[in-house]
């Protein structure tokens, strides 16, 4: 370990812990447990829990049990919990042991949830109050707890005596109303909230449609628990959409350009075997029409073509109906319409681009039955291809699989299979009955 110079040391005191968060993951592990550890406790604890969890987690690794707990207390709990979640169980026991009692069972009850649901996300600072309190009340209480809880309070909670949420009351709101008035005269009551289990997912839509800074968690019998804040649902619809457009192709969703290499191969490998197993049955395939390509050796020029543009059109559809789901624009009741419209794009398309491949391969080769079944099968290819689209997403969330689930592995299989399948039929079928 290297500890930094008194002048690069400076420097790291000045970063935003977004940016020192930057400048701690591009440096060595040696490099970067020594600035770490040099800075004060605060400092720190906020550029390590501004990390990409990946490199966090070598950080974190790489440091003491005495080392953590000088501060990991300076972090909110959420913030520790998702620390303590990238370390093995019996280091987390350990730390745990040794925080003060009053950080470890909150932070005991945030590692208890799914770290993909409300309740690993959601944050355990927020301010609640009753209805038969009035503003000034709730003025001293913002004043008396603001100087720990402020980073969090857009929005103050009203609960009963039982702890269940009645109304919230936004700040801007309780800043400008008359000093004795009560809060239950002031309070919204149709407040949206989520459910601790809710899925990320969900809870990124919620944001999406509401525009709230936050929303309130409740557990299964109502009561208040924590707040997700609009922060973190910037930072899910980040993940979600890394997450499925590296899925769609057999990528983790872990995954980054900086990830050690046995890492990615774990990850990649597999896919990359089952893309294997498609290709090869596309392969047989083409092995079934052998003879025919032998006769006439033009049919495999445009092979490439008919698979690839069917390839393509398959990867439009499935882009808009992944997008659409992801977002929960287009449900499973929706997927008749979905089928019938990209079903009547594909036959437009199809035709479309059909008629510019027949017309190339008619004055390419001379050969108008070679322009014709090349047409026709791009046709067929394009339906097959939309169809593919729309039913390969449907089948996957049918079989409770995320929709983004490689996907594009599968979609590019049925293109090329079909693609192949048709155009060599077809070429079969007009050696036989047309050709010389």
């Amino acid at each position: 370990m290297s500890e930094p110079t008194p002048v690069i040391l400076e420097e790291f005191l000045k970063l935003h812990p977004a940016d020192l968060a930057d400048r701690l993951q591009r440096m060595e592990l040696d490099d970067a447990q020594g600035v770490l550890l040099s800075l004060p406790r605060r400092k720190a604890a906020a550029g390590l829990s501004e990390m990409e969890f990946e490199k966090a987690e070598e950080l974190l690794e790489s440091l003491t049990d005495e080392q953590l707990i000088g501060f990991l207390p300076e972090l909110p709990h959420n913030e520790i919990a998702d620390l303590l979640g990238l370390l093995t169980l019996g280091r987390q026991r350990q730390l745990l042991d040794r925080l003060p009692p009053e950080h470890a069972q909150g932070i005991r009850s945030l590692l208890a949830y799914s770290e993909d649901s409300a309740g690993g996300i959601m944050t355990d600072r927020f301010i609640a109050i009753h209805g038969d309190q009035t503003v000034q009340a709730c003025m001293d209480l913002l004043r008396r707890r603001g100087g720990t809880e402020r980073e969090d309070v857009s929005y103050l909670y009203v609960v009963d005596r039982a702890h269940k949420l009645t109304g919230v009351v936004p700040i801007r709101e309780l800043v400008f109303a008359q000093p004795d008035r009560l809060i239950a005269d002031l309070m919204r009551r149709d407040v949206a909230f989520v459910r601790v289990d809710d899925d990320q997912e969900e809870i990124a839509r919620r944001f999406e449609h509401y525009h709230y800074l936050g929303l309130p968690v409740l557990d299964r019998h109502g009561r208040l628990v924590g707040i997700v804040k609009a922060t973190d649902a910037l930072e899910i619809a980040r993940e979600e959409a890394t997450e499925d457009m590296q899925l769609m192709v057999g990528l983790s969703g872990e995954e980054r350009a900086l990830t050690p290499w046995n890492k990615a191969l774990g990850r990649r490998l597999p896919w990359l075997y089952v893309n294997l197993a498609t290709a090869f049955l596309a392969a047989f395939v083409v092995g079934l029409f052998e003879s025919t390509i032998a006769s006439w050796t033009a049919l495999a020029i445009f092979l490439p073509i008919v698979a690839g543009q069917g390839g393509n059109a398959g990867m439009q559809t499935l882009t808009v109906i992944i997008r659409d789901m992801a977002l929960g624009e287009l449900t499973p009741g929706d997927g008749r319409k979905a089928l019938i419209k990209e079903a009547v794009l594909g036959v437009v398309n199809g035709i479309a681009i059909g008629i510019v491949v027949g017309l190339i391969g008619w004055w390419w080769k001379d050969s108008p039955e070679l322009g014709l079944v090349a047409g026709a099968a791009m046709v067929l290819n394009q339906i097959a291809a939309a169809l593919s689209g729309v039913l390969i997403p449907f089948g996957l969330k049918w079989f409770k699989v995320d929709p983004a689930m490689a996907s594009s592995i599968f979609l590019t299989t049925v293109t090329d299979v079909a693609g192949f399948f048709f155009f060599l039929g077809l070429g079969a079928l007009a050696l036989k009955h047309f050709v010389n």
